[in-house]
């Protein structure tokens, strides 16, 4: 499905492989080879959504948004500058307009991302070069935070509630599912679901006790969803579904989202998109006519974002909720939908992304039915 806008990138090899990232840098689908692909027709920017498109540091390029506070009060993402540095960064709304603010990272880095943020403010995420990779901290109060005991690691989630950070820890074979649990301890490696194999973590709930993921199982074409939960101190692992996926989201309560692979003959891999309650049980979501969805993230109101494919194959943004069912999120061109806030007091609600033309970091206000 496409386009293939960037989901995950300066990874290892194996880690690519297992996190399901088809770049290892941010890909502009304006220039790349899925260019014709992602210029699809979708509706405009009136009606239940409205688009804005953040903007990048003064001088730079395009950037991507990557997380929300739950109260839709920050965003967090990166941007690139004039010398071509990929910078963290968040964007808040100051007299109707958003602005956006660089933050600092390590002076032995190349560059950083920010790829998640709390209802604090606090945001996580890690710096470059890909093999010597950081887990970073930013706290609200300023400055950053390199996390763990000199280790080695990307992140993908921090706890709404906390400072639990999950990701995934480098260094050697196997690629482990790691968690940080606080700033001056040391990364923590999440079981696999056999020993010896590898796995990796995307997702966290509010109170850090819960965390998705996947893992290698044997048999598997490819690893399968897992759910961490931590009971009595000690972190137990739960294989959601023998199909080849992995979960990308988390709730506070601990809801998950993810995807798993089906056959199909309209497209050359088909995922579909799954909530695992976290009260037991799941939900397959539908599509927006194609053989493909692709979720990112869940809220607490159970609406879920990312990205689904047309009848023609091409993909695009959506919004999924129990009332209003799926919902092409209005772009023009194709656009990933990477975090969703909170159903805010006015019955809104802000999604983020990336895509667009030009390919720019946006944010759409998303209204009740």
């Amino acid at each position: 499905m496409r386009p293939r806008v960037s989901l995950c990138f300066a990874l290892s090899a194996s880690a690519a492989l297992l996190l399901g990232c088809d770049s290892n840098r941010p890909l502009d689908p304006s220039s790349g080879p899925d260019a014709a692909a992602a210029r699809v027709k979708a509706p405009s920017s009136g009606g239940f959504a409205t688009l804005s498109t953040l903007p990048p540091i003064k001088g730079g390029g395009h950037g991507e948004a990557y997380a929300v506070t739950q109260a839709g009060s920050i965003i967090a993402g990166y941007s690139w500058d004039r010398s071509g540095r990929m910078n963290p960064v968040t964007w808040t709304l100051q007299d109707g307009a958003w602005r956006i603010t660089a933050l600092p990272y390590p002076a032995s880095a190349t560059s950083a991302t920010a790829r998640a943020i709390n209802d604090q403010g606090d945001l996580a995420g890690n710096d470059f070069p890909a093999p010597t990779s950081h887990p970073v901290l930013w706290p609200s109060s300023g400055g950053f935070e390199v996390l763990g005991c000199g280790d080695l690691g990307d992140v993908y989630a921090i706890s709404a509630g906390g400072r639990v950070v999950v990701g995934v820890g480098k260094g050697g074979p196997p690629v482990t599912a790691a968690v940080w649990r606080q700033p001056g301890l040391c990364r923590e490696n999440l079981p696999p679901l056999v020993a010896g194999g590898q796995a990796g973590a995307r997702a966290v709930n509010g109170d850090g006790s819960i965390v998705g993921g996947s893992a290698y199982a044997p048999g598997a074409l490819g690893n399968v969803p897992v759910r961490w939960r931590r009971v009595d101190g000690a972190w137990q692992i739960e294989q959601l579904d023998s199909r080849p996926g992995t979960v990308h989201g988390a709730n506070p309560v601990g809801d998950l989202v993810g995807t798993v692979q089906v056959p199909c003959a309209s497209e050359s891999n088909c995922n579909r998109g799954i909530v695992w309650y976290a009260a037991g049980g799941s939900r397959e979501l539908p599509t927006l006519g194609g053989g493909s969805t692709n979720p990112r993230a869940i809220n607490a109101a159970r609406e879920v974002v990312g990205l689904s494919s047309l009848a023609n194959g091409d993909g695009t943004a959506f919004i999924w909720s129990e009332t209003a069912g799926m919902r092409q999120l209005p772009v023009t061109g194709g656009a990933w939908a990477f975090a969703v806030s909170g159903v805010r007091s006015d019955g809104t609600r802000l999604v983020v992304g990336a895509g667009g033309q030009p390919f720019s970091a946006l944010v759409w206000v998303v209204r009740n039915p």
